[in-house]
């Protein structure tokens, strides 16, 4: 059988499920919960951007909610992740393309920090590791994360993702006015089974 290549452009992503959880597109009925944790300074600190307003998380998640599938480089699909026993709205994890051309795709997660420490974000990310391995046939998948966010360093290497850089002030930040470092973390197909 040939190889199809990489699926990563036009690919709408679906719904997926696991034992606990499922990763469905975000709605614009899940305002209260993603305004939730972005806007705590605590969640914040380590994304590009300050505490999000109620309206601010509102234009987000409609440009979010529009986005269903993969275009272009750049482009990113929001999905929110829900326990599937009682329908708690626990966080999000993003899928992006990272290059086409390189078969690249991205992956990032943010979680309300109630819900931590149960292998929630370990179960989502790595379904979506699996989602972009097996379904889109990308070839690399990394995770950029500002190097001081120990938690999403040990979920990186949970599903085994290698340390492959550390920038040094390469990540400017309009909202706080400053540059920052960006730690980035890779893992390959031939080496994914399933984390």
């Amino acid at each position: 059988m040939t190889d199809p290549g990489p699926q990563l452009i036009g690919t709408v992503v679906p719904a997926l499920d696991t034992e606990r959880l499922r990763l469905r597109p975000l709605t614009t009925d899940d305002l209260d919960p993603v305004h939730g944790y972005l806007s705590r300074p605590d969640v914040c600190r380590f994304l590009l951007h300050e505490p999000r307003s109620r309206e601010q998380v509102a234009e987000s998640l409609a440009r979010a909610v529009a986005r269903t599938a993969l275009a272009a480089d750049g482009d990113g699909v929001r999905l929110a992740v829900i326990r599937r026993d009682d329908d708690q709205f626990l966080g999000e994890v993003v899928l992006m393309v990272e290059s086409a051309a390189g078969a690249g795709a991205e992956i990032g997660w943010v979680f309300h920090p109630d819900h931590a420490g149960r292998g929630y974000a370990t179960e989502a990310a790595r379904t979506l590791l699996d989602f972009a391995f097996e379904a889109l046939n990308a070839h690399r998948v990394i995770a950029r994360l500002h190097p001081d966010n120990e938690a999403s360093i040990r979920l990186c290497r949970r599903l085994g993702l290698r340390q492959e850089a550390h920038h040094v002030g390469n990540c400017w930040i309009p909202d706080r006015g400053v540059w920052e470092d960006t730690g980035v973390f890779a893992i390959l197909r031939r080496e994914w089974a399933g984390g």
